[in-house]
């Protein structure tokens, strides 16, 4: 079976769910500062249709996740975004500020909370998190360690408040669940090791570790169901890696 579909993605699910493996979004986490479990969460770099099934999918688990959407027009869907939120999951924003201005860091934070206020008018927001932008100059997480973003009522930036010192942190950036040198920016620092690429190897991976931490970060552009969807995205992933690889 291909790796990076619906299908795959459910199977992880079902693992979880019949492991009992609890689940949280970045601020039950925070909230919670759980002992084990499993940190969820997707970044709607753009697909914004894509973010709903998987959020769909998750309902039908009972599983509560968090999904960060970023002000482009690919991820910004007012419509997916209330859908999402009713579904019980919880909404952040997926900020790149700091890149869009430039590295203009008075500009950015202006800009930081315009967006922050227009998700604000759809839905509640309490978390962040930064969107890589590999092709950048800049690292967004920058921006907030400059300003006390608290004082908008954000409660954590999932890359800079999360505790990963004892945490497995799995993302599909590059198209792998493994290292890669695709991997420019979505990255933490002192969490811990597992060599696993494949979605196979995760399920594996999560039901034989039910008593540790594990983070989770999905981008759900990356995951379908049809054939034609899934060659498209391949050959987009694949190009996308080796962009990424002459920038490093």
């Amino acid at each position: 079976m291909r790796d990076f579909t619906l299908e795959k993605y459910e199977q992880l699910i079902k693992t979880i769910k019949e492991k009992n493996i609890p689940v949280c979004g970045i601020k039950k986490w925070q909230q919670l500062k759980p002992a084990s479990g499993i940190l969820l969460r997707h970044d709607v770099d753009r697909k914004a249709i894509n973010a709903l099934r998987v959020a769909e999918l998750e309902f039908n688990f009972g599983i509560a996740s968090t999904y960060y959407f970023r002000v482009t027009k690919g991820s910004f869907s007012e419509s997916v975004i209330k859908t999402i939120y009713q579904l019980g999951h919880e909404i952040g924003y997926h900020y790149e500020d700091l890149s869009v201005a430039g590295g203009d860091y008075d500009r950015a934070y202006e800009l930081f909370q315009k967006h922050l206020s227009r998700l604000r008018q759809l839905v509640p927001v309490e978390t962040v998190a930064m969107h890589g932008r590999p092709l950048s100059a800049y690292d967004n997480r920058d921006l907030l360690r400059k300003y006390d973003f608290k004082k908008l009522g954000i409660l954590a930036e999932a890359y800079l408040d999360v505790d990963y010192s004892d945490m497995y942190y799995f993302t599909d950036t590059g198209r792998t669940w493994g290292q890669t040198r695709a991997n420019i920016r979505d990255n933490v620092e002192g969490s811990l090791f597992a060599d696993i690429s494949s979605t196979d190897s995760l399920i594996f991976f999560a039901a034989d570790n039910a008593s540790k931490k594990i983070a989770v970060v999905m981008h759900p552009e990356r995951w379908s169901n049809t054939l034609s969807a899934w060659v498209i995205q391949y050959f987009a992933d694949t190009a996308a890696n080796i962009i990424k690889g002459f920038v490093r």
